[in-house]
């Protein structure tokens, strides 16, 4: 059911995998987004045969998209976006019950329950969505992109087919999801702009809550109000047409 390859990026282990099942049973689905969906299988296939440039991944040279956080914005300032955010829409809230919440909550009680004294990593968590998420189709996807002389590299935590919709969702078990919301976003601008996708959404979760947003309008807004406190916004270079 599962297709995986082991890739070790600056001595990171990041475990490729791709539930080759869903993607299919999707796929027969006939969905209006079909070609997009093959188009991505294609990309899934290469990666599991190792077609990759190893190369700008083990380079300390080449900008990782996991160092696009927002720095230096006090907590207030913070918190008093994020609720503005949420409030007018911009970002969809789901509480503890919805879907991606309860599925880190089951690894969590499955691991008390097996004694298992310490706290579930990525993996786990990722790879239970993968298995029991019907729309879930690969985790831990590597996605790279020249832009003029450099180049831009990442790991996209799991990517979900949801109707006509690809998901690109990242698991933040310590919450702050305003924080790494640049990082998500730019996941999915880039997987989007690879592949010439009509429709994305992203999603940041942990056992909590979780948020949805679109990332290129969410981008804009924060990116202005960024402006204003005179905040760093280093992923804004990548995003802006060459």
């Amino acid at each position: 059911m599962l297709k995986r390859r082991d890739f070790y990026h600056q001595r990171i282990c990041y475990s490729f995998n791709w539930n080759l099942k869903h993607h299919k049973q999707i796929l027969n689905k006939g969905e209006n987004s079909y070609e997009e969906f093959k188009i991505l299988g294609t990309y899934f296939k290469r990666i599991y045969n190792g077609e990759i440039p190893e190369e700008i991944f083990n380079s300390r040279e080449v900008p990782r998209i996991s160092r696009f956080k927002i720095t230096g914005l006090k907590r207030a300032y913070v918190n008093s976006l994020s609720k503005q955010l949420i409030r007018s829409g911009i970002i969809k809230h789901h509480d503890a019950q919805s879907k991606f919440p309860k599925y880190a909550q089951n690894v969590y009680l499955t691991y008390k329950t097996n004694r298992i004294y310490k706290t579930p990593g990525h993996g786990p968590v990722l790879k239970n969505i993968l298995i029991r998420d019907e729309n879930a189709v690969a985790i831990e996807v590597p996605i790279w992109k020249k832009f003029r002389s450099s180049y831009l590299t990442g790991h996209i935590d799991l990517i979900q087919f949801d109707n006509d919709m690809v998901k690109v969702i990242d698991y933040k078990p310590e919450g702050n999801f305003l924080l790494s919301l640049p990082q998500v976003a730019t996941y999915g601008l880039l997987i989007k702009s690879n592949f010439f996708l009509r429709n994305i959404s992203c999603i940041s979760f942990n056992k909590h809550e979780a948020w949805e947003f679109e990332p290129r309008s969410t981008l804009m807004q924060i990116g202005e109000y960024l402006q204003s406190q005179k905040i760093n916004r280093p992923w804004e270079y990548f995003l802006t047409p060459e």
